[in-house]
């Protein structure tokens, strides 16, 4: 189904843009990443529109990026995907499209990282993506993402979702300290708190910019 050709193919999007940020990075899950990142780019859309092609690649590009999250594990957008999912009374967030909507959100927290943000800007030369400066690099790779989930259907924000505001309030505060005690938290590369996070998931909620 078309929904889920959007939700898995982000899904792939985010494991192999985790697992080159990730902290437990290495020279073998680097190629495995990019590529898989790649292919995404100029496959996941067509697939999502019908090509059988495009859709079968679909298939290769998310092993390549299982293999790269599988060895370089991944970071807080799969945090806040896990212990989100299931938390809300109007209905359940699918997997992948939670970690499409997190994923430039947790960008923009991450890239005040050194380190994190030169591998964002790398990601983005390596997509071709505009930009002088690094800064510049991470706000194209940003925007990349926003319009494919536009094209795909994907919300931008959790209120857009359909999440109802006051019991997100209610939930965030536990949710965040779920979240921060998740798995996948270890290998981010920008610590995280449950204030943080609670504020990045509000960021996410109202889709405000995250500055901090």
């Amino acid at each position: 189904p078309q929904k889920l050709v959007a939700h898995t193919g982000m899904d792939a999007m985010t494991h192999a843009i985790e697992a080159y940020v990730s902290t437990a990075n290495c020279d073998f899950t680097d190629p495995l990443a990019l590529h898989a990142i790649k292919m995404i780019q100029s496959d996941l859309i067509p697939s999502y529109n019908g090509d059988m092609e495009k859709r079968d690649s679909m298939h290769n590009a998310q092993c390549l990026a299982g293999m790269a999250f599988s060895n370089a594990l991944l970071g807080i957008v799969h945090s806040m995907a896990h212990k989100t999912g299931a938390a809300f009374s109007t209905g359940h967030i699918p997997h992948g499209c939670a970690n499409a909507i997190y994923l430039p959100y947790v960008i923009k927290y991450n890239a005040h990282d050194k380190v994190a943000a030169g591998r964002y800007a790398e990601i983005a030369r390596r997509m071709g993506l505009p930009g002088t400066s690094e800064k510049a690099l991470i706000n194209s790779l940003c925007e990349k993402i926003d319009a494919f989930n536009v094209k795909l259907n994907i919300p931008k924000t959790l209120k857009e979702f359909g999440i109802n505001e006051e019991e997100f309030k209610e939930k965030v505060a536990k949710i965040a300290e779920l979240a921060v005690g998740d798995a996948c938290t270890g290998s981010n590369p920008r610590a995280i708190d449950p204030e943080a996070m609670e504020k990045l998931l509000t960021c996410t909620y109202y889709g405000t910019e995250v500055d901090f």
